[in-house]
């Protein structure tokens, strides 16, 4: 009866070590893309340029008239 027993637990344990190695590296990797997307993710917020608070007031309504005044004489050309 106790041989039974041991012999149980040894098959029920056989592959644990392995599975605790591949449960391991599996953290691992995932730490280490959680770490390299947060490294990405500096690194674009530090290259976008920031804003430099300048605003257009006022009517830019002469301006969209100039525009599609431009446009009109590029789409006559064609």
């Amino acid at each position: 009866m106790q041989q039974d027993y041991k012999t149980e637990m040894r098959a029920m344990t056989e592959g644990l070590a392995e599975w605790c190695h591949r449960r391991e590296r599996r953290q691992r990797a995932t730490r280490a893309l959680i770490g390299a997307a947060a490294v990405v993710v500096t690194v674009v917020a530090l290259l976008v340029p920031q804003d430099a608070g300048i605003a257009v007031d006022g009517n830019l309504q002469c301006c969209v008239d100039d525009a599609c005044d431009r446009v009109d004489l590029i789409l006559a050309m064609i």
